[in-house]
């Protein structure tokens, strides 16, 4: 009897237990390397796309037409790095910004002190954190790709840091609320939680 009991409760949980693993983002070490649409997913207001940006984007499309994830990380990538190079952000390493250029880029652009703050310090903890994603095997696989193309991960892992940084912490007035955007700010909300834990 007591046997029987436990098989009832067994079939009784199994399903639920089975929807919620589902439910569940797959979330893994990479799922903020892997979160591609943020780096032109414009959401907060401190950080709009650039005419740089979007000239690059046209110069890139036509040497990446892409199809698939994978692709499009590259095309982004290549994106990002043509528009540091365009607003002379990027070092000539290729792996530093030049932060007085990066500053006086978001004077130019932005009215309110403490926003060009804001934004320049994400710049700054973005620059720290890519660095140290490059020795990461998820980020060598993409600087294979990349090199196919000339360009490095650096920049890229740079802009969508600060895309991601952006997306995470705008300030409420200046946050997009649109259904993607509220979706992708959950999303980094999620693998940000679980990197967090994973530390």
């Amino acid at each position: 009897m007591c046997f029987q009991l436990w098989k009832v409760v067994l079939l009784l949980l199994l399903p639920a237990w089975a929807l919620g693993r589902a439910a569940a983002p797959d979330l893994d070490e990479d799922c903020e390397l892997n979160t591609v649409d943020t780096m032109h997913d414009f959401c907060c207001d401190l950080h709009d796309e650039s005419p740089q940006f979007s000239d690059c984007q046209i110069k890139w499309h036509e040497k990446i037409p892409y199809e698939t994830d994978e692709e499009e990380q590259t095309y982004m990538f290549c994106t990002a790095e043509c528009s540091f190079n365009s607003t002379e952000f990027l070092g000539k390493d290729r792996r530093s910004l030049v932060l007085d250029q990066v500053k006086e880029q978001l004077e130019m652009d932005l009215v309110n002190d403490d926003d060009i703050e804001l934004l320049y310090q994400t710049y700054i903890k973005c620059d720290k954190h890519a660095l140290e994603l490059l020795p990461h095997k998820a980020v060598k696989k993409l600087a294979r790709r990349l090199s196919k193309h000339g360009c490095h991960p650096y920049p890229g892992l740079v802009l969508e840091c600060v895309a991601n940084e952006m997306i995470l912490n705008c300030p409420v007035k200046r946050f997009h609320q649109t259904a993607q955007c509220e979706a992708t700010r959950n999303h980094l909300r999620q693998c940000m939680q679980y990197l967090k834990y994973k530390a």
